[in-house]
């Protein structure tokens, strides 16, 4: 499949800052089953200083604010090619050490509610043999289980813990719960950043996010918890971490007083 990408960030402030920067990942990568045909990222009140790569190897650009401006706009747009690989990405696609995707992380931790989740994944085995891809599609279940889809009950800056307490969250709730017992269960589990091309609306105010989990013989497969599907030719891949801190869309610190405001659309068109 065939995409046009429109995402535009807008963040208004109530004072210019005196500083600020801001990092961005926002460029989707090149992989087996994606191609990047064309991407332009385009700011106002604020303009690119660096390109890099980071440990992950996602493409990171470094902002920097133009201290005249009331306002900042990131404004990416381009066109991306998807190919449906049934939620298998393959081999490792990054120089970090496959074990060190089985460590806690800042959102995906380890504790009491997720060390019972582990559990009952562990008292449902069919056998004793059970097939990895089998074990890892009753946790994205189990967690869908025990965490209904619902806007305004957490937060970016929620845990795994955190979430599985309140019962409710969205995607990115359901993946760090997913990585959190994936890794106490022996997994190598990462978090995904992306974009979903939904039946209902062309128009988002939010990316996505879905988990990939190594597993021999195939590497990285997907996990898409909220949907309760693999990820196919409708997902376009942005950014991989251990959890959500690793790939914010757009994040930064700004010195000065006053409040701001951030808001996000969207368009994600099939071509």
């Amino acid at each position: 499949m065939r995409y046009s990408i429109n995402h535009t960030t807008t963040f208004d402030f109530d004072r210019v800052p005196s500083a600020a920067i801001q990092r961005l990942h926002l460029m989707p990568p090149d992989h087996a089953h994606q191609k990047v045909i064309e991407w332009a990222i385009e700011l106002t009140g604020s303009k690119i200083e660096l390109e890099t790569t980071d440990h992950h190897g996602n493409i990171v650009h470094l902002c920097r604010h133009d201290m005249t401006s009331h306002s900042v706009s990131i404004h990416c747009q381009g066109i991306v090619d998807v190919t449906d690989a049934n939620g298998i990405v393959g081999a490792h696609d990054n120089a970090l050490q496959l074990v060190l995707f089985e460590n806690p992380s800042r959102f995906s931790g380890f504790g009491p509610r997720t060390r019972k989740l582990a559990d009952k994944v562990i008292a449902g085995r069919e056998a004793e043999d059970e097939a990895d891809l089998m074990v890892l599609h009753r946790l994205s279940r189990s967690v869908l289980d025990h965490i209904t889809y619902e806007k305004g009950k957490t937060d970016v800056t929620t845990t795994a813990e955190q979430a599985l307490e309140a019962g409710a969250g969205v995607c990115q709730d359901h993946v760090h719960v997913f990585c959190a017992v994936a890794r106490l269960l022996g997994f190598k589990a990462r978090y995904v950043s992306g974009y979903l091309m939904m039946d209902d609306t062309t128009i988002q105010d939010a990316s996505h996010a879905w988990a990939e989990v190594h597993v021999d013989a195939l590497g990285w497969v997907g996990f898409d918890i909220s949907n309760s599907i693999s990820p196919d030719d409708r997902y376009i891949r942005l950014a991989t971490g251990f959890d959500y801190a690793d790939v914010i869309p757009v994040s930064g610190v700004r010195v000065g007083d006053g409040n701001e405001s951030m808001s996000t659309r969207i368009i994600l068109e099939q071509q």
